[in-house]
């Protein structure tokens, strides 16, 4: 998704919004920016709470009604109309959705592309911001202020690659330059005259005069040459500060890969402990070959998506900034504790009811 969506957008001015006020508050810093997405991934898990226990009850309710599937298809296994006629008869009987315990698989792909858009989004409105101070000769100081334990830049990714500390000409010409977007960011039309300025003297821009005689701004045309020169001594006194970066911003990485691999290993434990508890609890329901089978295409898809999903979770958290990562992490674990909340309480009681038809079936 792109950060110039709508939504996206306003994901962006919402969590830009919190972390202001947290700052008001209290000071900037890092930890200001991870206690910001942790209220903002919590207020987000509690708006969706009652659909995910729905979708995930719905998930247990059809790997209850398993062993009778299985029956239907002794039964009219020669007649796959029929059968499935009955199974979706029983289905809705029960209640349950086919699709229902993939629903928050589904709810979690755009909300993954949308948070990670609206973090691009805050990040390169925070190079912007870092521009203004470098310029103001506070640059130093603000940089400081994005430290965060391990992570010299919580801007950036948390990854090995050299020189990871700071946006680099080219990333910052790729970023803002290829399509001249840098004048769609609520952040520059905010500070127009003041950027413009800047990346004017840093040959981002060249000047045009237009009929009416006012002058204009406009992406240079010489693919960025000048401007990756020009940046790279713009950004010397916090690349060659010792306090900051150590003086070796070309060869520095920003992390050590920490957050990628919590977050990967988080989202693997969180779903497999969710498929655990739920066999555990509701019996281990017989396999399938039937492709067709609205209960062997759930169980497929699960088993799917909680392999993938790490997979992914690594690869995002090891290219994009730190600040997304801590989303996830953030996001896993509270998806975690919610779960084996409602293991103990909610699902539990679905076990002792499905007990009770048991015995009364006997």
């Amino acid at each position: 998704m792109n950060s110039s969506f709508f939504l996206v957008r306003w994901l962006f001015q919402a969590m830009d919004w919190v972390y202001r006020q947290m700052c008001s508050l209290f000071s900037t810093g890092g930890w200001v920016v991870v206690l910001t997405i942790f209220l903002f991934t919590f207020a987000i898990k509690l708006l969706t709470i009652f659909s995910d226990i729905k979708s995930r009850k719905s998930s247990m309710q059809m790997q209850a009604i398993q062993p009778e599937i299985d029956k239907l298809k002794k039964k009219y296994g020669n007649d796959p109309q029929k059968l499935n006629v009955e199974q979706r008869k029983l289905m809705k009987e029960r209640g349950v959705s086919s699709l229902g315990g993939c629903l928050p698989m589904l709810i979690m792909m755009p909300l993954l592309f949308m948070f990670f858009a609206a973090f691009r989004a805050w990040s390169n409105q925070q190079t912007l911001d870092l521009m203004l101070k470098i310029d103001a000769g506070q640059g130093p100081e603000a940089f400081a202020a994005s430290r965060f334990l391990w992570i010299t830049n919580i801007w950036r990714p948390d990854n090995l690659k050299a020189g990871g500390t700071l946006m680099t000409g080219q990333e910052f010409w790729t970023t803002f330059g290829s399509t001249n977007n840098i004048k769609d960011f609520i952040f520059f039309s905010k500070n127009e005259a003041e950027l413009s300025r800047i990346l004017y003297e840093l040959h981002f821009f060249t000047k045009t005069i237009a009929e009416d005689g006012t002058v204009q701004y406009v992406l240079a045309t010489d693919g960025g040459k000048a401007f990756m020169e020009a940046y790279q001594s713009f950004v010397t006194p916090i690349t060659l500060n010792v306090d900051l970066i150590g003086g070796a911003y070309e060869k520095m990485s920003n992390g050590f890969a920490i957050l990628p691999i919590v977050a990967g290993a988080t989202t693997f434990l969180s779903s497999w402990i969710t498929t655990r508890n739920q066999k555990k609890m509701m019996g281990q329901p017989a396999k399938s070959d039937d492709k067709n089978d609205p209960a062997a295409q759930s169980q497929s898809m699960n088993k799917m998506m909680m392999f993938m999903m790490p997979a992914m979770s690594i690869f995002f958290c090891y290219q994009y900034d730190s600040t997304f990562a801590f989303y996830w992490i953030f996001s896993n674990v509270i998806s975690l504790a919610i779960t084996l909340v409602l293991n103990a309480t909610v699902f539990k009681k679905m076990q002792m009811q499905q007990g009770t038809v048991e015995v009364i079936k006997k």
